[in-house]
């Protein structure tokens, strides 16, 4: 096998000069080098995730973070339905790798597993590319319009096996994430659709302690976890804002409920914002028509890659529709989301991050860290998505 790396390189120059115009613009300035193909796909189930190493023919390896929910059938999919569909392909063919993924697999679930186990793929090929070309993903997915971004902190009520953390409980959480750094938090209710409209409510039990807890210069954020019904949504919404100061009312009705989502959003004074359950460009055109949010929150793990996420970008863009990433890995799921905020122009906001010790047993998978200070996130610079990864560590588990 020749590899001219030379080549490759002026191609992806072009490439980054291009910009991702869709994604179209990489795809056709680089798929016909023919010097870099698929050799293997293999998933890994680690703590709490699912990685995927993509391996070049040169050796190369690229990384990425598949979707969390179901690990042991996304790693299925991956190793027994899209590994077949990947190897030989050229490693730059972004469009031609990804349809031939989502086109085979779209029987299989693409608004969950099959689009989960995607975008481990997807985000791996990503990384396999920069490390090619010897470039950040920022720069191959059209450029960096900013070196670092405001988060916001975020924590869940759930404690597990269906309990419940109390609002006393809730608020020392919070707090941990002011100390940690956060100027601005989320709390999950975690009501679900299941238990619509609860009674009792917790809202404003919680989100009081919250507030006392964190002080006023704190900006809190809600997330009901599609809890809510339209009427009652209305109603909790506007108590979160006017007692609280609540800016942000995350999906307060069901991901599905389109309509319910649009009657929300037209009455609440407030960010409402949904996302983390759409799981294409398509899904995420009915939401924003439909929907009509204020804010979205995609997530490359869930929404089938950074291909896909560009697309979605594009999307906002043209509607001037601000995105806030969901993001609740800290590790490859991170990085791939701060190359996709650096380079999404409308990624304005500050975006969501679990915070230093939930997940922190995640870093012992890689040998350097990508984590935040003083409530920001660096963009990475380095090739591809700037993470190293301990392969042996991996493998255990």
């Amino acid at each position: 096998m020749i590899f001219d790396r030379r080549q490759i390189l002026g191609a992806g120059a072009t490439a980054a000069a291009i910009g991702m115009m869709g994604a179209a613009g990489p795809a056709w300035a680089v798929a016909n080098t023919g010097r870099a193909r698929i050799a293997e796909v293999d998933a890994y189930i680690v703590h709490k995730g699912v990685f995927v190493k993509v391996t070049a023919d040169d050796g190369t390896t690229g990384w990425g973070e598949a979707g969390h929910n179901g690990r042991p059938l996304v790693k299925t999919m991956v190793d027994t339905v899209l590994d077949r569909l990947c190897k030989g392909k050229d490693v730059f063919d972004i469009n031609g790798v990804w349809s031939a993924m989502y086109y085979e697999a779209d029987e299989l679930g693409p608004g969950g597993i099959a689009s989960q186990a995607i975008a481990g793929i997807d985000c791996a090929l990503w990384d396999l590319r920069g490390k090619l070309l010897n470039q950040p993903v920022w720069a191959l997915l059209g450029g960096k319009l900013r070196d670092e971004f405001p988060l916001y902190g975020s924590f869940s009520r759930n404690a597990g096996s269906g309990k419940y953390h109390s609002p006393k409980k809730c608020a020392e959480i919070a707090a941990s994430l002011v100390d940690e750094g956060f100027n601005a938090l989320k709390v999950r209710l975690s009501i679900r659709e299941e238990n619509a409209d609860p009674d009792p409510d917790p809202a404003r039990s919680v989100i009081s302690e919250v507030r006392r807890a964190v002080g006023d210069n704190i900006d809190l954020y809600v997330d009901a976890n599609n809890g809510y019904r339209a009427a009652r949504a209305i109603q909790i919404g506007k108590m979160l804002s006017e007692e609280f100061g609540v800016s942000v009312f995350e999906e307060p009705v069901a991901a599905y409920h389109y309509a319910s989502m649009w009657q929300v959003s037209d009455a609440l004074d407030m960010h409402v914002s949904a996302g983390e359950h759409e799981y294409s460009k398509w899904m995420f055109r009915d939401l924003i028509e439909r929907g009509k949010p204020d804010l979205i929150n995609p997530d490359a793990s869930k929404a089938s890659g950074l291909t896909e996420m560009m697309k979605i970008a594009t999307m906002a863009e043209v509607r001037d529709l601000p995105i806030s990433v969901h993001n609740a890995r800290p590790t490859l799921l991170n990085s791939a989301h701060a190359h996709f905020i650096a380079a999404a122009p409308t990624a304005t906001r500050p975006q969501e991050h679990p915070g230093l010790r939930r997940l922190n047993k995640q870093w012992e998978y890689f040998e350097n860290h990508l984590k935040p200070v003083n409530g920001r996130m660096n963009v990475p610079d380095e090739p591809g998505l700037g993470l190293v990864v301990d392969e042996k560590r991996i493998a255990q588990g």
